[in-house]
């Protein structure tokens, strides 16, 4: 028999007037590994807090065990479990020697990991414990999950970590929690099951619905007809042997609207099956103005990158081809980013046609003011016509309703959404994206995969999630000892 490890029944939080979470009952067992999903801002976050205490909300928290917990965001503490500190598992990570304070983001959440992994407890709560790790360290975390033994919750839009360590997903969803059997690749299979039953039962209720109002208007149009007739008669002199055929024409009347008024019951009660919106593809346009036609539209010929003392890049040659999809990866530090810079930026060794035109995301790129709306922000920067900048805010999963809200007013997640909207309706041919699935979650992941898919221009982009290089990328190129190597989507 499983053991219950945490238990919530009735569970309601909320945040000022706005009901984040409403959970009936909801339950977690000994060994379980459960993958926790959804998209901005719908409670992922909150949850873990409830079951670890640091939320108090309506109802019944039952834990049989104690919690060890990694926000995904804190400030590092060097102090905290330093006297149960695995300097091993330091060590494999690569978490350099330095002063704490002069680590990168990769290191912060390298170091904060190895403290929380570094004393056992029978439950584990993780929030999104991948973000700026690069695929070697995430690779390295993954491995030491599996070599963990007690309930481990974990909130994550990483697929390749989903599907490596989860027995089971919780997607959250306008404060409800469904539960899934398997990894990510298993409950997107129950998804698609999900959306064909649902495009099956609308189609059905469609065909019943069109079939009970064409016999409801055939019997009106029937009883109409009959009435007229028996008007007519009652206006004619009736002898008395014509009077039971007069009687038996109001009988046969009164039993056609009998019979449209019992149809048109069932059509009331006929349970009404909304279809789920689909989002057709986008097609962007080439605006003149950003027209290219060179085959290689960027270059590097005998490129040497240095970032301080240490050699990114040391003399060499490379061809981006045009409308390719170039991912550049290597791990936390090794120069992706300063590369891309330098692209920017045309540095020495750097060649680029002259008709070249950047639009750029970088990291951490989604800081917007001012009380302009979403809508008339984004058409003062793009020559593309309203009805395509709707679309690619819609794919985004900005609901028509939300166009009008100003700058202001958005969240993180919403700032950061439309800054990915704003690359896209800015004029350009080539596309340099740095890190964009920082930050946002698995629906916007997947939307942005197919934005940059349907783009016409080069695209290049940094990225550590393997799942996202492996869908968008035509060519990969790895950073490593100082040379740029093409990898294959295998080796990644």
């Amino acid at each position: 028999m499983e053991n219950l490890t945490v238990k919530l029944t009735n569970i309601k939080q909320n945040f000022g007037a706005k009901e984040v979470l409403s959970i009936k009952e909801l339950s977690a067992y000994e060994n379980d590994r459960i993958g926790i999903i959804g998209e901005n801002g719908q409670g992922k976050s909150t949850l873990l807090q409830i079951i670890y205490g640091d939320l108090t909300p309506e109802g019944t928290v039952q834990k049989e065990i104690e919690f060890n917990y990694f926000p995904q965001i804190a400030e590092i503490d060097e102090l905290f479990h330093i006297d149960t500190l695995d300097w091993e598992l330091v060590s494999q990570f690569g978490i350099p020697k330095n002063n704490v304070q002069t680590f990168s983001g990769g290191e912060k959440s390298k170091f904060r990991l190895a403290q929380i992994l570094s004393t056992y407890q029978m439950g584990l709560l993780l929030d999104e414990p991948t973000t700026h790790l690069d695929q070697r360290s995430v690779k390295k975390l993954v491995e030491e999950l599996r070599y963990y033994y007690g309930t481990l919750l974990f909130v994550s839009h990483d697929r390749y970590f989903l599907n490596q360590l989860a027995d089971k997903i919780w997607e959250v969803q306008d404060g409800k929690v469904a539960e899934y059997e398997g990894n990510y690749d298993a409950y997107k299979q129950q998804k698609e099951l999900e959306e064909m039953e649902k495009r099956r039962e609308t189609e059905n209720y469609l065909q019943e619905k069109r079939h009970l109002e064409a016999a409801i208007a055939k019997k009106k149009a029937q009883a109409e007809k009959a009435n007229k007739v028996s008007n007519k008669k009652k206006q004619q002199s009736i002898r008395p042997d014509r009077l039971s055929s007069s009687k038996q024409k109001d009988t046969v009347q009164k039993s056609i609207q009998k019979s449209a008024k019992s149809m048109e019951s069932r059509l009331s009660k006929l349970q009404e099956v909304t279809p789920n919106k689909q989002k057709t593809e986008i097609i962007f346009p080439t605006p003149q103005s950003v027209e290219i036609h060179n085959k290689y539209p960027i270059r590097g010929e005998n490129l040497t990158l240095m970032a301080g003392n240490k050699m990114i890049l040391n003399q060499v040659d490379f061809h981006f081809g045009l409308g390719k999809k170039i991912a550049i990866i290597g791990d936390n530090g090794g120069g992706k980013t300063t590369l891309l810079d330098s692209i920017v930026t045309n540095k020495e060794g750097i060649v680029l046609s002259p008709k070249v035109v950047f639009s750029i995301y970088r990291q951490m790129d989604y800081k917007l003011f001012g009380e302009e709306t979403i809508l008339s922000f984004l058409m003062k920067h793009t020559e593309y016509p309203e009805s395509l900048v709707r679309s690619i805010l819609n794919h985004l999963n900005f609901a028509q309703f939300e166009l009008n809200k100003p700058l202001s007013a958005l969240s993180g997640g919403e700032a950061t959404r439309l800054s990915i909207a704003l690359v896209f309706t800015r004029s350009s041919n080539v596309l340099i994206l740095d890190e964009p699935t920082n930050f946002i979650d698995l629906s916007t992941i997947e939307a942005l995969e197919k934005l940059m898919t349907n783009y016409k221009g080069t695209v290049l982009f940094t990225s550590h999630d393997p799942y996202f290089v492996k869908e968008v990328a035509d060519e990969i190129y790895m950073i490593k000892n100082g040379k740029l190597h093409v990898a294959s989507k295998e080796s990644i």
